[in-house]
C-alpha cells in the first residue's frame, strides 16, 4: 500500500513540484489532508488539499504536489506575499483560461450526441456572456473607471454576501456551518453596502494594500534570488521576473494610482475577453463536431 506522502521526498531536495500518477497512490488521502478553497486557478484541477505546508492539486490523472512556505489558512498575509505574488497569480489565471475542458464520454450514441449539443450551446452562451462583460470592462477601463469601483465591485460584494446568507439558511440543519456562513455573509453584505457610500475610501485602501503586497512580494522574491541563487525550485529567472514585475506595479501604485486602477480593470477585461474568445471557438468547434456526428449517425456495433 502506497500513500501520497511516500512520493514527496524530492520536494525537500529542491524539486519545485512532484507529479504522482493516481494509480500509484493505493491509499486514499488521510484526514490530515484538508480540502482547501484558497487556490490560484490551476489547469485541470478538480480538487485541492493541504497538509501543513504540502499543497496538492488533484486532477483526473495525477496528484501535483508542491510546498508552500506558509499555509494560507494559518498565515494568509505571508502566503500572499511569499507563495502567491500578484504576478504569479495573473500568470496562472492566464494559463488556466487557455486550457480546454475535457469532454465527457458516454457509450450510448444518442446520449453522446445530446451531451455534445448541450455542451456547445453552453460554451457559446458562456462565451457570449463573457464577451459582453469584457466589452463593458474595457469601456470602464478607458472612460469610466469610477463606475467599476463605485458600483460594480460593491454590487459584487453584496451579491456574494447574499449568497452566503442564503447558503447558511439552507444549511440551518447543520447549525455550525449555517451560523458561520450567515455571520460571514452578513458582514460581507454590510461591507458591500458601506462600499456604495464610501467607495473612495475603499479605493484608497485597495491601493494601499496592493502597494504593500507588491513591494513585499518584490522584496521576498529578490532576496531569495540573492540568498538561495541556484537552489530556487521555481527557477532564478522566473523568480527575478516576478520580483521585478511586483516592484514595477508597486511603484506604479504611488506614481500613477489612477493609472494602476485603470490597468487592473483593463487586465480583467483582457482576461475576460480571452476567456470569451476561447469559449466561443470551443463552442463552435463542438457544434461542428455535433453536426458531423448527426450526419454519420451511430456506428454499427
Amino acid at each position: 500500500m502506497a500513500k501520497l506522502e511516500d512520493f514527496l521526498g524530492p520536494l525537500h531536495q529542491g524539486v519545485w513540484e512532484v507529479i504522482v500518477p493516481r494509480e500509484e497512490v493505493t491509499e486514499p488521502l488521510g484526514e490530515e489532508w484538508k480540502r482547501s478553497a484558497l487556490n490560484v486557478p490551476t489547469p485541470e484541477t478538480i480538487a485541492s488539499y493541504r497538509n501543513n505546508q504540502y499543497h496538492v492539486h488533484e486532477t483526473d490523472l495525477d496528484y501535483r504536489v508542491h510546498i508552500d512556505r506558509y499555509n494560507p489558512e494559518k498565515n494568509p498575509l505571508l502566503h500572499l506575499v511569499d507563495d502567491a505574488p500578484l504576478v504569479l497569480m495573473l500568470y496562472d489565471t492566464m494559463d488556466t483560461l487557455v486550457v480546454r475542458a475535457k469532454e465527457t464520454k458516454t457509450t450510448d450514441y444518442s446520449e453522446r450526441l445530446a451531451d455534445q449539443n448541450l455542451t456547445w450551446k453552453m460554451r457559446v452562451g458562456t462565451g457570449a456572456g463573457l464577451l459582453v462583460a469584457g466589452m463593458l470592462l474595457l469601456l470602464f477601463a478607458i472612460g469610466y473607471p469610477g463606475i467599476f469601483y463605485a458600483i460594480l465591485i460593491p454590487l459584487f460584494v453584496c451579491a456574494f454576501g447574499v449568497v452566503l446568507i442564503i447558503a447558511g439558511y439552507r444549511q440551518r440543519a447543520r447549525r455550525e456551518y449555517s451560523r458561520k456562513d450567515t455571520i460571514i455573509g452578513t458582514v460581507i453584505l454590510i461591507t458591500g453596502l458601506l462600499m456604495f457610500l464610501f467607495w473612495p475610501f475603499f479605493v484608497v485602501l485597495l491601493l494601499a494594500v496592493l502597494a504593500l503586497w507588491l513591494f513585499s512580494s518584490a522584496y521576498v522574491s529578490l532576496r531569495r534570488v540573492i540568498r538561495e541563487k541556484g537552489s530556487i525550485p521555481q527557477g532564478v529567472w522566473i523568480t527575478i521576473g516576478m520580483g521585478v514585475g511586483s516592484l514595477i506595479l508597486g511603484i506604479f501604485a504611488f506614481a500613477n494610482p489612477l493609472g494602476l486602477l485603470r490597468f487592473l480593470i483593463l487586465l480583467l477585461a483582457v482576461l475576460t475577453l480571452l476567456g470569451a474568445v476561447l469559449s466561443l471557438l470551443d463552442g463552435f468547434g463542438l457544434r461542428n463536431a455535433a453536426k458531423l456526428m448527426e450526419g454519420r449517425g451511430p456506428s454499427p456495433s
